[in-house]
C-alpha cells in the first residue's frame, strides 16, 4: 500500500528543498514521474491511518504556500 503526493510550488512560497526535508521527516521518499513523493506503508493501512498521515502533513505545510494532491493505492 502506498500514498503518493504531487506538489505544486509557487515562487512566492517555500523553497522546494525545505519541503523535501519536511516530507522526509514524515517518512515520505522522493519519487520521479507523476508523483513527487511516496509513503510506503509496511502493512495495509486503515482510512484513519491515512487520514492521520495526511493531516500531519497538512499541518506542517501550513503557511508554505504549496498545493498538493494525495492518492493512496492499496
Amino acid at each position: 500500500m502506498r500514498t503518493y503526493v504531487r506538489m505544486i510550488f509557487s515562487s512566492e512560497g517555500a523553497n522546494p528543498e525545505e519541503v523535501v526535508k519536511l516530507m522526509r521527516q514524515l517518512g515520505f521518499e522522493e519519487s520521479m514521474g507523476m508523483h513527487d513523493f511516496v509513503y510506503k506503508w509496511k502493512n495495509r493501512a486503515s482510512l484513519d491511518e491515512v487520514l492521520h498521515l495526511v493531516s500531519d502533513m497538512h499541518g506542517r505545510m501550513k503557511g508554505l504556500q504549496v498545493n498538493y494532491e494525495v492518492t493512496t493505492i492499496s
